[in-house]
């Protein structure tokens, strides 16, 4: 293989058993082989989401997002090794939780090393006024509807040790994604990045948010791209969340979430040519 890819990826269940196992692959960005596994039990937790892997030199690191299994809050714990075959689960550190974020929980990061600085986006919630324990009780106060699911970031001068910066991008004032902006991935394109992110109207839009495309000069300012969802169907059977992109030569790879007919989701991969993505291209 010319490219090999490292997968990161989570297992679940129907409801109500959740996350329950963390595998990461390696492939051509089609054929992929498990090459590691973890179960939640592994972290003392009821659930895993959406995590990172990344390589900095000859240090792999995972960022792992799942819900601490004694105060039922989302964080974000790191896990650096050797290769991406021996992360040990007992190693983890912790990266970013709700209290460095002053939030109800921060999870599902995004990870890249841009020039000398990591970046870290996840999706959180504000921390609303009064006692917030009670949001807490099913493990997973994202999906309450107390609170909003939007974007924030978080900077590390070397991957382990982060500042939160806050909000990036908010959920909108009325419309299709007025209760969750949830970045999930941004790539190059000329001078600008391209982000896809998840929205949801309500919360009972949770687990079927619909993607929506936005872009951005520095990463910090995020402008939307159109007025409504622009992959995936509009709901139900279709709908694509939670995509991850990879640059590989001319083109970019999409590894992304969809819903079947039968309700169950799958993991699937596309590719398309970057040039397609510039907007001052004639195509």
């Amino acid at each position: 293989m010319d490219e090999l890819i490292h997968l990161v990826y989570r297992l679940r269940w129907p409801r109500p058993r959740r996350g329950g196992e963390l595998r990461i692959a390696r492939g051509d960005g089609e054929r992929f082989e498990t090459v590691w596994r973890a179960s939640r039990e592994d972290f003392s937790s009821p659930s895993i989401e959406r995590c990172a892997i990344l390589r900095d030199g000859r240090t792999w690191r995972l960022y792992i997002s799942y819900v601490d299994g004694v105060d039922g809050r989302w964080r974000i714990d790191v896990i650096e090794a050797g290769s991406p075959d021996s992360f040990d689960p007992a190693a983890r550190r912790l990266a970013l939780d709700a209290d460095m974020a002053n939030a109800v929980a921060v999870k599902d990061p995004w990870v890249r090393r841009v020039g000398d600085r990591w970046w870290m986006f996840v999706s959180y919630g504000e921390r609303p006024p009064g006692d917030e324990r009670k949001l807490h009780g099913s493990g997973d106060a994202l999906s309450t509807g107390a609170v909003k699911s939007e974007t924030g970031l978080a900077t590390s001068a070397d991957g382990l040790r982060w500042k939160w910066e806050g909000k990036v991008f908010a959920a909108a004032a009325k419309g299709w994604d007025k209760a969750t902006a949830r970045l999930t991935t941004a790539f190059r394109s000329g001078d600008e990045w391209i982000g896809l992110y998840d929205g949801a109207s309500d919360i009972s839009d949770n687990y079927e948010e619909r993607c929506g495309l936005a872009r951005s000069k520095d990463l910090r300012a995020w402008e939307r791209i159109g007025s409504g969802p622009a992959i995936g169907a509009a709901g139900g059977p279709g709908t694509v969340r939670y995509v991850e992109s990879v640059v590989v030569g001319d083109s970019v790879r999409f590894f992304f979430e969809r819903t079947r007919a039968d309700g169950s989701h799958e993991l699937c991969t596309s590719s398309t040519p970057l040039s397609e993505w510039d907007r001052d291209s004639p195509g």
